[in-house]
């Protein structure tokens, strides 16, 4: 085998060139990681600036938003904030209206359990006697017997048995009594509020005296109408009533009857209702004699004497009218009332 020599010089120079490629090899392979990642930071979707790494989108899977809080309407904001409103006053006005009602169904209860109210629908059983001054100069006494039975809640029945004593008081003349002119009547509650009550009735006088001076000797409709109306500040109870009186038989030499009764009653309640006292001017107004008028004005205070029984003294005083039916020239009555 022929062997082929290599001069020195060259072999060392061969052997240099070998070292330093390799030594640029193992240079180039780990920078290349950097060029590589320096390569990505040049790409035009992905310029920006200096040192910010945009985000990178995923691969397969849609870009997920982050959740964002969503405004609520203002409508719905609105009604979620506490409002302030005028509340107590809503509550004031009922209560103010409740309050009311309760005052004023109190008075009427009251009222009428003493008796005082004609409205009421209550049963009672009582005796009046009764000393009266005539405008003619007579004097008379009567003693009534008064029954009320209730009907139900709203109806009640109500009759009169007087009996009455005349005494002329003139020279010559006799006195008389005996059985006068008995009543009966039916009335009830056609309108009830605490506020406001309306009472109709419809009575009928029947010519029952035993003598025609003791009574009118004439068969007579009494319609009447009453109001209740309580006045909470004076602890009193209002009654306005109107009555018209009207003959429809009876004996024909005795005049007809024709006339109007208006009556306004006010009615107190003191010391938690074991005292009242009323007021009551009452105007008669005669049509068979051209609407000539009369006016008396009564008062009356009154007891009560446990839970059923009452008591009371009523004077009264005519102001005017001579000769018109129910005019006077005084009177005082006292009675004694036992309501069940």
């Amino acid at each position: 085998m022929r062997r082929i020599l290599i001069p020195r010089g060259r072999q060392n120079g061969r052997l240099v060139a070998v070292s330093l490629g390799i030594f640029i090899l193992l240079s180039y392979m780990t920078t290349s990681p950097v060029l590589a990642q320096d390569l990505e930071l040049d790409l035009p979707e992905e310029s920006g600036p200096a040192g910010v790494r945009p985000a990178q989108p995923s691969l397969g899977k849609p870009e997920s938003k982050v959740p964002q809080e969503e405004e609520k309407p203002v409508a719905e904001t609105a009604r979620e904030a506490p409002q302030e409103t005028p509340q107590v006053q809503y509550e004031r006005r009922p209560a103010k209206i409740l309050l009311s009602n309760i005052s004023n169904r109190l008075l009427n209860v009251l009222s009428g359990d003493n008796g005082t109210n004609r409205t009421a629908i209550i049963g009672r059983f009582q005796i009046s006697g009764e000393y009266r001054e005539r405008r003619d100069g007579s004097a008379q006494v009567e003693n009534v017997e008064r029954l009320d039975i209730p009907i139900g809640d709203r109806l009640i029945f109500r009759t009169d048995v007087p009996f009455v004593g005349l005494d002329p008081q003139a020279s010559g003349s006799t006195s008389l009594s005996g059985l006068g002119d008995i009543s009966a009547r039916l009335g009830g509650q056609i309108w009830a509020r605490p506020a406001f009550t309306t009472f109709f009735e419809g009575q009928v006088v029947f010519p029952t005296a035993s003598d025609p001076d003791l009574g009118r000797g004439k068969y007579q409709f009494v319609p009447g109408l009453t109001f209740s109306i309580p006045i909470q500040v004076l602890d009193t109870v209002f009654m306005p009533a109107v009555q018209q009186f009207i003959s429809v038989g009876g004996d024909p030499s005795r005049n007809n009857v024709q006339y109007t009764k208006l009556g306004l009653e006010f009615t107190t309640t003191w010391a938690n209702n074991l005292w009242w006292t009323t007021i009551e001017p009452d105007l008669y107004v005669d049509w068979k004699q051209q609407g000539k008028t009369a006016m008396n004005l009564e008062f009356e205070v009154g007891r009560r004497l446990g839970d059923h029984f009452r008591v009371w003294l009523r004077p009264a005083v005519g102001l005017w009218g001579t000769g018109v039916p129910g005019a006077y020239d005084w009177f005082t009555q006292f009675g004694i009332r036992y309501m069940f």
